[in-house]
């Protein structure tokens, strides 16, 4: 985390942008994210209610199947007092693998339909409620492609996109949410592992690369280094031909 990150002041250019997003944005009546009951999505939904009020904010669970740490994302819109809907994906998710019939698809193949399966699923709701669906990506795992393309990476705006993960932690203390919420160990739901279990090394290691150039391991250094290069393509639009 820089030195000088004010998470007060970070705050209130956080709460400014979102109002000036919708103000450029007439015909969107608010914002709907999903809510996962981790950092990111606890502390998003915060900064929305502050900007927008919460009967403009509306919060979609979305488990796939069996969720046992759904009572985490239940007190977060009990705590914010937004309107929400719990969708399970699960049948979705089981029809599409039966669809596809295919036993070479890979670990990570299945693992990344559940949070494209989701955003259909938030862009069908905010589509009817003609409210813009809102990002929980932090820069952190922007950094280093740990995010499912055309999953969890896409959306019509995201507030916390150049906040570290440190930056967000120190932001949701600040606003006061519940510390069991912002200091919850990170993980994707679905592998059964932990963010830095599955990366192989600690998002501390990330934020310090990014700040310094080196997290101190040369070793890792190199390890982060490729996972940035190699998931390049998630951060960019697709190329596309154009005419001369």
């Amino acid at each position: 985390m820089k030195k000088d990150f004010n998470a007060e002041k970070e705050c209130e250019n956080i709460i400014n942008w979102i109002r000036e997003y919708f103000k450029n944005q007439p015909s969107a009546k608010g914002a709907i994210i999903g809510i996962s009951g981790g950092k990111d999505s606890s502390v998003t939904s915060q900064l929305l209610v502050k900007a927008l009020g919460k009967e403009r904010v509306f919060g979609v669970l979305m488990p796939n199947g069996e969720q046992k740490d759904i009572s985490d994302s239940l007190k977060i819109v009990d705590i914010l007092g937004i309107n929400y809907k719990i969708v399970n994906i699960e049948k979705a998710y089981n029809g599409l693998l039966e669809g596809i019939a295919d036993e070479k698809l890979s670990i990570d193949a299945k693992i990344n339909i559940s949070p494209r399966l989701r955003m259909t699923t938030l862009y069908a709701i905010g589509t009817s409620m003609n409210y813009r669906v809102c990002g929980t990506g932090n820069k952190s795992e922007g950094f280093v492609g740990y995010t499912t393309k055309w999953g969890d990476n896409a959306f019509d705006f995201n507030p916390i996109g150049d906040l570290t993960t440190e930056e967000v932690v120190a932001v949701g203390d600040f606003l006061g949410l519940p510390y069991e919420l912002v200091h919850k160990t990170p993980s994707d739901g679905l592998s059964g592992k932990s963010d830095e279990e599955k990366l192989g090394f600690s998002y501390k290691q990330i934020n310090e690369f990014i700040e310094n150039g080196s997290c101190g391991d040369k070793e890792i250094d190199e390890k982060i280094r490729l996972k940035h290069e190699y998931n390049e393509h998630k951060r960019n639009l697709p190329p596309k031909y154009e005419r001369a």
